[in-house]
């Protein structure tokens, strides 16, 4: 079966579906949508109650393909970080690119890289939109549940959400006294403690402080000055995370509660920019040598990249009677530092140092969630971002330059700004008897800014000053049916579209006439899925196929302006498609045995892209060819494994009077595109030329955990292992003008942990 026939067939399987729905519905009506506790655990019913559609409602009764995972999950999988999430949710990739935290859901990514760019998965951290890539590469620390939304959410969620959004919650005040503390110890001196505390401060105040240090030296090693000698060696790329957070619960009356925040996060994470050249290298230097084994470098200088966040929250939820009216409000300001050596070698050949990337955000969100009309849930809400990034800003002591063995070429000065409005609308009808509609649209519209200057250094050729504007607006509609075959047990079929808005690339150009807007990103999405769940049992499927246009993808090409240095350029795949299928279920048999296991398959293509810029090979020359034109029209998207999967456990049972608690999970990911699909080109190998080459091979990777909790319930001690089989593969695999580069995952790590709550 060819592949258009395919998508048809697949098409036809998915609006059949919503027909089916419609037909086994019937006529009856008057079934109302089941009333939900807010504060509901999953436990003596196996209820999971997550906020999809931005009210408290049951997992299967949600017709959006949802990974809901708790704290405790997170913790017993060895999930520690954000980009760990791709081993518990199926069908999710967290990678990197150089710096950037970027995600990956049903293969639907992002390729641009950059200090103002945005994923086209929506981050949200306590109902607050985060739009920096670099400070959500945090570990995951004091945190109540992650939600994983996939598929575009285009109405509730909706600013850059095409592929899906990640929802996080924090752990909130209580009127009751709790508190917790850990402490661990693993390889490669890794440090980590974490405490929580909750205090009622009155009967209508409460207050928390939640706190996360982590240090630890990594396991990339520099070779030094002496290449001979590991005297001179020392950690390329150590790990710094921190984070303070404080919260004031009021709650004046019975209708009001507010909560107010302060975040403060710091996160150190060079690896993404610390990498070694193995293949094509432009050139090699003669003293020392370049280093070339995995977990090595030879860099000039010490690689940066860090960023720090203040963040100013307000939360005003108000029951008005016939609803609840929640306001959120923020305030954040964001201080990035980078520092990249190009060329992975100990002589000044070509690196770029910014010491000043400064953001500062304002967002504004209003929801109305109205309750009190007949068999129906409405929310109508309205939503205001207000973005400024500059880069070089900040006094003498602070640029965004290139360097080269002469010295600084030139200093950039890059001003950026966004200022977007949305107004939005999703209610569930209760159609008939066991019959529910959900349909929404959202109106978005946003006008994003550039206007930069360059200061001459040894490189008198720079760019005149330029600045361009644009507007970009869409309304992105979806409506879903969903039918209950029986109590906790639904079928449902959905139509939406995502909106991801258009950009400029954020780098200097030669020309102010290259100053052009990328187009947006827009995504038409069908689905169609299978939900039920008991006390004991949870299953859900879904089937799905995706429609692109104008896909932003970026690559890195030499700089028209600084002779040696790169640059990022962006542009638009006119057409691509996704589809593929998926499952999970989770079994419980007993309070004291949990078992979970995921199956995703993608089918992830670019369809029209006959001019995409590629890095090819010339066999002859053995070098790289940048900024080669190349058809990508047919080949795989960048992070979309076909088959990727997990499998876990918890175990507990009584020993000495406590209670130990055993787990372990496990995943497996395909052969895929880290994040370049660069063929080898007309000039490659012979047979080769249509072949992609920065595949990553197929992996798994297991972690596993042992527990002792006391009988008081009070202190808990443990071991760990992480990738405990020491599986090793590349989360950096790319190449360009200075040769192939890659940098490998973390190897097996091991450690031990205790805690203490009250």
């Amino acid at each position: 079966m060819t592949s258009s026939r395919k998508i048809n067939v697949l098409k036809c399987a998915l609006i059949s579906g919503t027909a089916l729905i419609a037909i086994a519905a019937g006529p009856a009506w008057a079934q109302t949508t089941p009333a939900v506790d807010e504060n509901a655990e999953a436990s003596d019913q196996g209820e999971i109650i997550v906020t999809a559609q931005r009210r408290a409602e049951r997992l299967e009764d949600v017709p959006v393909a949802i990974i809901a995972l708790s704290a405790d999950t997170l913790e017993k999988s060895g999930i520690q970080r954000i980009t760990d999430l791709g081993q518990v949710a199926t069908g999710v990739q967290i990678n990197r690119g150089g710096s950037f935290t970027q995600p990956a859901i049903r293969g639907i990514t992002t390729l641009t890289l950059g200090y103002g760019f945005e994923n086209n998965t929506a981050v949200y951290v306590d109902g607050f939109y985060q739009p920096d890539m670099v400070t959500i590469n945090g570990d995951l620390a004091n945190l109540s549940s992650v939600q994983v939304l996939k598929g575009p959410q285009g109405t509730l969620y909706g600013r850059n959400a095409t592929a899906g959004a990640i929802v996080m919650e924090t752990l909130a005040p209580s009127q009751e006294m709790v508190g917790r503390a850990q402490i661990s110890y693993g390889r490669f001196n890794d440090i980590r403690a974490q405490a929580y505390v909750s205090v009622p401060l009155s009967d209508k105040i409460a207050f928390s402080l939640a706190g996360y240090y982590r240090t630890s030296d990594g396991y990339i090693r520099d070779i030094g000055d002496n290449p001979v000698s590991k005297a001179d060696d020392y950690d390329a790329a150590p790990l710094q995370n921190q984070s303070f957070r404080a919260k004031v619960l009021l709650t004046p009356t019975e209708t009001l509660d507010i909560t107010l925040g302060f975040n403060h996060g710091k996160v150190a994470d060079s690896r993404g920019t610390t990498y070694t050249i193995n293949k094509y290298a432009a050139f090699v230097p003669a003293s020392p040598p370049r280093a070339s084994e995995r977990d090595t470098a030879s860099s000039t200088a010490l690689a940066d990249s860090s960023a720090s966040a203040d963040e100013f929250t307000s939360k005003i939820a108000l029951d008005t009677g016939i609803g609840t009216l929640t306001s959120y409000t923020g305030y954040a300001k964001r201080l990035s530092h980078s520092v990249f050596d190009f060329d992975a070698s100990k002589p000044v050949i070509t690196q770029s140092s910014n010491t000043s990337i400064r953001q500062r955000t304002f967002q504004q969100t209003l929801d109305f969630a109205i309750n009190a009309i007949d068999n129906l849930d409405l929310i109508v809400g309205a939503f205001y971002y207000n973005d400024k990034l500059d880069y070089g800003k900040g006094g003498a002591k602070s640029y965004a330059g290139s360097f080269n063995a002469a010295g600084l070429q030139n200093t950039q000065f890059v001003f950026l700004s966004s200022k977007a409005y949305a107004l939005y609308a999703d209610g569930t009808l209760n159609l008939a008897d066991n019959v529910f509609l959900t349909a929404g649209v959202r109106y978005n519209h946003e006008k994003r800014a550039i206007n930069y200057f360059v200061l001459p250094g040894v490189n008198p050729v720079i760019s005149p000053p330029a600045a361009n504007s644009a507007v970009f607006k869409s309304a992105t509609p979806r409506a879903v049916l969903r039918y209950e075959l029986a109590p906790r047990t639904s079928l449902y079929a959905s139509y939406a579209q995502g909106f991801r808005s258009g950009v400029f690339n954020p780098t200097v150009v030669a020309s102010p006439s290259l100053v052009l807007p990328i187009k947006p990103e827009k995504l038409t999405a069908y689905e169609i899925g299978f939900k039920t769940a008991s006390p004991t049992f949870r299953f859900d499927a879904a089937a799905y196929l995706y429609d692109f246009r104008d896909l932003q993808v970026g690559v890195t090409v030499p700089s028209p302006v600084n002779p040696g240095s790169v640059v990022q350029l962006i542009s638009n795949a006119k057409k691509a498609r996704s589809y593929g299928a998926e499952a999970q279920v989770t079994y419980t048999p007993t309070q004291d045995l949990s078992i979970r296991a995921g199956v995703s398959y993608v089918h992830a293509r670019y369809t029209d892209f006959s001019n995409a810029t590629g890095t090819g090979l010339n066999v002859t020359t053995q070098r790289n060819v940048s900024g080669q034109v190349q058809d990508w029209t047919g080949q795989q998207m960048a992070r979309a494994p076909s088959f990727s999967g997990n499998l876990g456990f918890n175990y507990e049972t009584d020993l000495a009077g406590g209670r130990l608690g055993l787990s372990g999970n496990a995943s497996y990911t395909s052969s895929f595109v880290v994040a370049n699909p660069s063929l080898f080109g007309p000039t490659g190998p012979a047979g080769l030329a249509n072949k992609q080459r920065y595949r990553q091979n197929g992996y798994a990777i297991a972690n596993a955990q042992i527990n002792w909790t006391d009988p008081s319930d009070h202190v808990t001690i443990g071991v760990y292992a992480d990738n405990f089989t020491n599986t090793r593969y590349n989360f950096i695999l790319s190449g360009g003008a200075f040769g192939d580069f890659s940098q490998g995952n973390e190897p097996a790590t091991y450690g031990v942990r205790g805690g203490f709550k009250f």
